[in-house]
C-alpha cells in the first residue's frame, strides 16, 4: 500500500460547498398570495436540505435475522423565515393552511388545489447550482410560532415545515 501523500491529498480538495449558498425558490398554490416569489425568497433565514430515509425490514433466515431495503422515507421540510415589517410572509402560510382546511366552515380543499412542489438549491462560490432539490407535491404542514422577547434585538422569526410525496435532487 503506497504511503499517504497530504500534498496530494490537499492538492484534490478544492473547496467544499458552504452552508450559507442556498437558495430556496418558493412555489405557491394559485389561492394564496399577497407577496412575490422574490420577496419571500430574501426572508429565507435558515434550512436543511432533506433527508431521505430507506427503512428495513427484519426476516429470520436460519436464525439469522437478515435486513433488506424497505419503504423509502422522505422526512418533513422545513424553513426558517425572517418576519418582514408588515408579517406579509406569514399571513402568506397562514392563508395556505386555510386553504387546505377553511376552519370556518370546515371543507378542505382537492389535492391539485393547495399542493406545490418545492424547489432548494445548494449554490458555488459563483451562485451557479451546484445541486437542485425539488420536493413534489408539498403543502404545510406546519406555521410555527413567532417568539416575543423584549431582552431580543434580531429579527423576528418563524419556521414553516413542509410535507411531501417524494425528492428529487438535480446535478
Amino acid at each position: 500500500m503506497a504511503e499517504f501523500n497530504l500534498e496530494a491529498f490537499r492538492a484534490n480538495f478544492r473547496g467544499g460547498a458552504r452552508s450559507y449558498l442556498f437558495y430556496y425558490i418558493p412555489n405557491f398554490p394559485s389561492g394564496v398570495s399577497g407577496m412575490t416569489s422574490d420577496e419571500v425568497t430574501y426572508l429565507v433565514r435558515t434550512t436543511s436540505l432533506p433527508e431521505s430515509t430507506l427503512e428495513e425490514t427484519i426476516v429470520n433466515w436460519q436464525g439469522y435475522d437478515f435486513k433488506f431495503a424497505a419503504k423509502h422515507t422522505f422526512t418533513d421540510f422545513t424553513i426558517t423565515f425572517n418576519v418582514d415589517r408588515g408579517a406579509k410572509v406569514r399571513k402568506l402560510f397562514e392563508d395556505w393552511i386555510e386553504l387546505i382546511h377553511n376552519s370556518e366552515t370546515n371543507v378542505y380543499a382537492p389535492l391539485d388545489a393547495y399542493m406545490a412542489d418545492q424547489t432548494i438549491s445548494l449554490l458555488d462560490y459563483d451562485g451557479s447550482s451546484v445541486m437542485k432539490v425539488k420536493l413534489y407535491n408539498a403543502w404545510v404542514k406546519t406555521v410555527g410560532p413567532i417568539t416575543l422577547d423584549y431582552a431580543a434585538t434580531d429579527t423576528a422569526q418563524f419556521d414553516v415545515t413542509f410535507t411531501y410525496s417524494h425528492h428529487k435532487i438535480d446535478p
